[in-house]
């Protein structure tokens, strides 16, 4: 059994709980397909766990009464999810991509996502999603995980000028926030890349077969630095923070009044100092010296176009 089964089944114990007040060990631990030990260990974590603030009065209280689970201080998880406009707006955004792709195999989902919608208050249309659809090429790549076939993209990366073609063993499609990445092997890279399939000028089926096998242990979507990667250090004011949602950052060491000072990775630094200068002012690049030249050469060609 791996950690995220761990992790998995360990949020749903409390809710679960919850639902089933006095549960005895032998239906918990059949309902989780674990052992009792198991379901033991598992309960031992939850007692240091809790609500944000995690001090004394936030943490969960779980106890075992004669072979009965008796859980407290979690009554805030029985409350309505109570999301911000901008939260519920995601979430929808997110079940509405899934199902675009997803709706003719999964009729649940349709009626589902009209659910969300009710009970979150977000009414059709009230978002444009301005980027292609990126349906055709969702279904592409999983007929060709279906048929074991390679997929030829036109590609066009964050440090790219144009499309290029890749070759690719594809190993999984998936959805995040709202986003369907691809995962799998790049023939010209001779390694794990992902794909962000809404930069796919173009997807095709190939008749080669895909011959390189995902590993065991493939990991989430997400950023791939390439070999010319570069670390780079960034200043940000409070007004600043949008950037960790835009980049893909490794560690962040807070400072003062809500500012911050973000390190990342990235083989694409015009894309950084592109949004360096999106940022007006509320950040500032500390490192490297080339990333500092490229903020200031996008500031004189933005600068030169105004000028003309």
């Amino acid at each position: 059994m791996s950690a995220l089964d761990d992790v998995g089944r360990m949020l749903a114990l409390v809710p679960w709980l919850l639902e089933r007040p006095g549960a005895s060990l032998t239906e918990t631990a059949d309902a989780f397909g674990a052992t009792e030990q198991r379901i033991r260990k598992d309960l031992e974590h939850l007692d240091f766990c809790g609500l944000p603030g995690l001090g004394g009065g936030d943490l969960f209280d779980v106890s075992i009464v004669e072979d009965r689970v008796v859980v407290t201080m979690a009554d805030e998880l029985k409350r309505p999810m109570r999301p911000t406009p901008a939260e519920a707006l995601r979430l929808v955004l997110t079940v509405d991509a899934v199902a675009e792709v997803l709706g003719d195999e999964l009729p649940a989902l349709t009626s589902a996502v009209a659910k969300v919608r009710e009970a979150l208050g977000v009414p059709e249309g009230v978002a444009d999603v301005l980027e292609p659809s990126t349906t055709g090429a969702v279904a592409e790549v999983r007929r060709a995980l279906k048929d074991g076939r390679r997929v030829h993209l036109d590609y066009q990366g964050r440090g790219d000028s144009a499309p290029r073609e890749r070759r690719i063993d594809p190993w999984r499609v998936q959805v995040v926030d709202g986003t369907w990445y691809l995962q799998g092997y790049d023939h010209e890279a001779q390694d794990l890349r992902t794909f962000r399939l809404d930069r796919a000028a173009a997807v095709a089926v190939s008749d080669d077969p895909a011959d390189v096998s995902a590993p065991a242990d493939l990991p989430p979507p997400r950023y791939q630095p390439g070999p010319d990667a570069v670390e780079v250090q960034l200043a940000v004011s409070r007004g600043g923070r949008w950037l960790v949602e835009a980049l893909d950052v490794d560690r962040i060491e807070e400072g003062p009044d809500g500012g911050a000072t973000l390190h990342l990775t990235t083989d694409a630094p015009r894309h950084v100092a592109r949004l360096v200068l999106m940022a007006a002012g509320e950040a500032t690049v500390l490192e490297p010296a080339a990333l500092i030249e490229a903020v200031r050469d996008v500031t004189a060609a933005c600068v030169a176009r105004y000028e003309d």
